[in-house]
């Protein structure tokens, strides 16, 4: 008789996990033909959590919805990277090693091993991670493929820029940069954003809100641009910045037709000989990323466009 009772809570159990099993994986959205389930944001939360951890504190409803939209990104980008590159032939490539590295690096791990044990804490996968990683790097790829050529530097004016601004230097500053970049629109009340990013900056800190609001490559690691030489900087950014100090933020600058907002995370004093070849080198390619950041918006705004995107 104990076993009969046994048995029939044995099966009771089974059919209640199963149905438990299917709502946490219901399918939410169609892109195409590719979906995306409840436990793919879910793993994109805890993904975007391990990019910045500060994001947890932003509360469970931000959190889902910048999730949502970040897979949503990925997926887009995914349906037309299969196009032009087989995604899983990449997975063992030098450039994606390298790029992994200076992910684990940048959380706190000083090796690949120690990263794989504590995503397997987590319940993340190293392999989805890479996967993702190597979408962020094809892309990065095509768009150079599509638009290098369009790209337009001026040169001569950006050294004699360099001459005027360097004649009387005798030191110079590396900055550690992150940024938000906002998406300009004729809707935008660009004093009331930036006093909600100021607002938000000072509850949840810089990374989580350039999660929140960037439109930038860099929002799913916090905006983080890295270490930059003061003298790179187009002279644009460089008379918004140039009195800000470790922990300051500038005000909006108009970079093409968005706006960009910098934090200044860490400084440092270049003593050393200045090296106007190489800060030549610097400024025309940091001009060159911009271009090429707004060929990728405009390119992914394109694309996105001729996306089936359901709602389920």
């Amino acid at each position: 008789m104990k076993k009969k009772i046994f048995l029939y809570l044995l099966i009771i159990f089974q059919l209640f996990t199963k149905q438990v099993s299917s709502f946490e994986n219901e399918i939410i959205f169609k892109i195409n033909d590719k979906i995306i389930t409840t436990y793919d944001v879910k793993q994109e939360e805890k993904y975007l959590i391990v990019l910045n951890p500060k994001l947890s504190k932003i509360g469970q409803n931000k959190l889902k919805v910048l999730a949502t939209d970040s897979i949503i990104k990925e997926k887009i980008k995914e349906i037309e990277l299969i196009k032009y590159y087989k995604i899983d032939s990449v997975l063992d490539n030098v450039n994606l090693k390298n790029i992994i590295k200076n992910l684990y690096q940048t959380v706190g791990f000083q090796e690949e091993r120690e990263f794989k044990g504590y995503l397997e804490a987590q319940n993340l996968k190293f392999s989805s991670v890479k996967k993702k990683l190597a979408i962020e790097m094809l892309w990065n790829n095509l768009i150079f493929k599509k638009f290098n050529n369009r790209v337009i530097i001026d040169e001569a004016e950006i050294k004699n820029n360099l001459d005027k601004e360097i004649k009387n230097l005798s030191f110079t500053r590396d900055l550690f940069l992150s940024e938000i970049l906002i998406r300009n629109s004729k809707d935008l009340k660009l004093d009331i954003v930036y006093s909600e990013i100021l607002k938000s900056i000072k509850d949840v800190g810089f990374a989580s809100t350039a999660n929140i609001f960037s439109i930038s490559n860099t929002a799913k690691i916090g905006g983080k641009v890295g270490w930059v030489k003061e003298t790179s900087l187009s002279k644009e950014i460089l008379k918004n910045i140039i009195n800000l100090e470790k922990g300051q933020i500038s005000k909006p600058i108009k970079i093409n037709e968005n706006f960009l907002i910098l934090g200044i995370d860490n400084t440092k004093i270049n003593k050393q000989k200045i090296d106007k070849n190489k800060i030549l080198t610097n400024r025309i390619l940091y001009k060159k990323n911009q271009q090429l950041e707004r060929f990728s918006l405009a390119y992914f705004g394109k694309i996105k466009q001729t996306i089936q995107i359901n709602e389920l």
